[in-house]
């Protein structure tokens, strides 16, 4: 087996990352330099000293960080060779990149099915929260208001459909426990889906030429969809007014920049959307002079949709990449690879 040195900068929440691998089976083969990292919360920016030093950059073959910490520093690392990433989503790794350029390294991280439970959760949650309408009870309450008819369902939640945008893993797993309250769901994808490879529980596939198909026939629109050049700004401009029969409610849990901020607005203001539930935006975190945090009928949550400060969620993360350290070490293809050319 070959030994490698690994260089680690320690991401939040796995401060035990170091000693997971080192009493796994790959421990006796792997050596840890850490990098020291400082990281400014309010930018999602991050700076090390130590990568800034050309000594140490230039020994860098195995790297250990979060995207930002990629993103700065991959061109300055000239050995680099497989970079591994805690984060699902990578867009800010693939906007570094210049038009058609591949980097010369893998990059591997962790893959959808990890978080695609606490994904889920969030938003059934959010649709039985929307179609029992718990906020307006929860104001009624601070009025201490009893009116009854204001806070009755317009139609049980089997009467109501969900768009889903995106059936990867994230996406079959929401249309799975969709299925099982009874909701009709219909999956959009980038190309005609497979036989093969269809979700028994999803009703409709439709592809990206049918969005407007699909944003009309459904009471929520999910949208998991990654970053990339053909999904930024889908739902953008006026897309959104195909939701104004339904009074559509959007859930977005995949990626800011699908649509801009502006054409949230306009769609809530002009009744095209009849809610939003936002937990990812174009700039994060979300500026305070942002019109959205006051916007009636939109729930703004900080991108915690997919991540739980649980043990056994951390320990799933440090496992999917000890797995890949194995397979690495003994000449394996290596798993969660991301594909440069289509973003995920």
């Amino acid at each position: 087996m070959e030994n490698i040195t690994i260089h680690i900068s320690i991401p939040m929440g796995l401060t035990s990352l170091e000693d997971q691998i080192r009493n796994s089976e790959v421990g006796k083969h792997v050596a840890f330099v850490t990098i020291k990292t400082f990281s400014n919360p309010a930018t999602h920016e991050a700076y090390s000293p130590d990568l800034e030093d050309p000594a140490i950059a230039r020994q860098v073959q195995y790297l250990f960080a979060d995207t930002p910490l990629i993103a700065r520093y991959w061109r300055s690392l000239p050995a680099l060779k497989w970079v591994h990433t805690q984060r699902n989503g990578v867009d800010l790794v693939i906007d570094s990149l210049k038009k058609n350029e591949a980097p010369p390294f893998i990059l591997t991280k962790t893959p959808g099915d990890l978080n695609s439970s606490f994904i889920t959760e969030y938003v059934l949650g959010y649709i039985i929260a929307m179609n029992r309408k718990i906020f307006e009870a929860r104001e009624s309450q601070s009025r201490k208001d009893w009116q009854q008819r204001p806070l009755l369902c317009n139609q049980n939640i089997a009467e109501c459909t969900v768009g889903i945008l995106g059936i990867g893993e994230i996406g079959k797993h929401i249309a799975k426990a969709c299925k099982v309250l009874g909701l009709h769901v219909w999956g959009m994808t980038r190309t005609e889906h497979v036989v093969n490879n269809k979700c028994e529980s999803i009703d409709v596939y439709r592809t990206r030429d049918h969005l407007q198909e699909v944003l009309e026939n459904s009471d929520y629109i999910v949208c998991v969809l990654p970053s990339t050049p053909s999904t930024r700004n889908l739902l953008s401009g006026g897309v959104l007014e195909a939701c104004k029969r339904k009074n559509t409610v959007l859930i977005n849990v995949g990626r800011g920049d699908i649509i801009d901020e502006d054409s949230i607005v306009q769609a809530i203001s002009n009744g095209w959307l009849g809610g939003a539930v936002l937990d990812v935006f174009p700039i994060e975190p979300l500026p305070v002079s942002s019109p959205l945090w006051d916007l009636p009928g939109v729930v703004i949550t900080p991108h915690t949709s997919g991540w739980s400060a649980s043990p056994e969620f951390l320990a799933g993360i440090i496992k999917v990449y000890t797995d890949n350290i194995q397979r690495y070490i003994t000449g394996q293809p290596l798993e969660n690879v991301l594909d440069w050319q289509q973003g995920y």
